[in-house]
């Protein structure tokens, strides 16, 4: 088998604002220090950007929630923070894909299975997988956190034509759908707000080199909060940030290494 390294569903992210900014739905006269955000002034088409890829879940970074929620529009008149500060997206990518690239060979190793690693350039052979949302309400609604609507994954198969030369029967590609960590606040649609805590979601897809089918694939989500605190410092985000990674590896060992 071969290992692709690591991709970002919305690699585009960390582009938009490489020293993080602050979105307020109304002027809150936020305090950088306590926003855990020094970031500069950023236009409002960068903004609605980020809102675009936090909103869709697929959000790499600190999250830091400021000034109370409110009904807004933008969001389908859904409760959302006043303000919200986006950091360390670069930091967190890079975590991330570090640890989900040694986190899956180990897997693999685990499991008997031979692998070696991929050239990254097989990213230029992917499709994007379709997202469908899902309709109705969870258990969760109201203190989750995440942003409703949820949604599904559904692999596309990938152009074998593009391809770089691979000496094995399939390929492996690992997707970061989202990798956050956060204060108290309020997601869209989570009236009643939830506490600190972190969020990491891993979608597998493991491919036939020669047609670009896809033969399996799995879907893990890790979910994290401390109940009734709020105000965490960067040494406890990355204290969540183990728990959401210590969830994924035990659901990609039963599913991979089997």
């Amino acid at each position: 088998m071969s290992l692709a390294p690591a991709l970002l569903m919305h690699a585009g992210q960390l582009d938009l604002a490489p020293q993080g900014l602050t979105v307020e739905s109304r002027p809150l006269g936020t305090d950088d220090e306590a926003s855990g955000s020094e970031a500069p002034e950023v236009g409002p088409a960068v903004q609605q950007a980020m809102l675009g890829v936090f909103y869709a879940n697929l959000y790499v970074g600190k999250v830091w929630h400021n000034g109370g929620f409110e009904l807004l529009p933008e969001v389908g008149n859904q409760v959302r923070s006043l303000g919200l500060g986006f950091s360390q997206q670069g930091e967190y990518a890079q975590q991330v894909q570090e640890w989900t690239n040694a986190a899956l060979g180990e897997v693999l190793t685990l499991g008997g299975t031979a692998w070696s690693l991929a050239p990254s350039s097989v990213e230029a052979a992917l499709v994007a997988p379709l997202v469908r949302k899902v309709r109705g309400t969870g258990p969760l609604d109201g203190e989750d956190n995440q942003n409703l609507p949820r949604f599904t994954l559904e692999p596309q198969p990938l152009d074998p034509a593009a391809l770089p030369a691979i000496d094995a029967p399939a390929l492996l590609v690992p997707m970061v759908v989202h990798y956050y960590a956060h204060n108290g606040g309020w997601f869209v649609g989570q009236a009643q707000g939830a506490p600190a805590g972190a969020r990491f979601r891993l979608l597998w897809v493991l491919h036939d080199t020669k047609t670009g089918a896809v033969r399996t694939w799995g879907d893990v989500s890790a979910r994290h909060v401390e109940p009734y605190f709020y105000t965490p410092n960067d040494v406890q985000l990355q204290d969540y940030l183990l728990q959401v990674e210590a969830q994924v590896r035990d659901g990609l060992v039963r599913q991979l290494a089997r």
